[in-house]
């Protein structure tokens, strides 16, 4: 079965989107696949972070 797929906007400062699409640029990846690997690498980490603090 096919992923599903979500269409999501963004207002960002031009600055953000400019380093963004540098990282694009350098690492061979469309843009959109550079702002979903920030935000699951975000999401992992913050995950790993609340999980962290419970066991505290």
């Amino acid at each position: 079965m096919p992923e599903t797929v979500v269409h999501f906007q963004i207002r960002m400062p031009p600055p953000v989107h400019e380093r963004l699409a540098s990282m694009a640029i350098e690492e061979k990846k469309s843009l959109n696949a550079v702002v979903v690997g920030i935000l699951a690498k975000a999401l992992e980490e913050h995950e790993a972070a609340v999980a962290g603090a419970r066991k505290s």
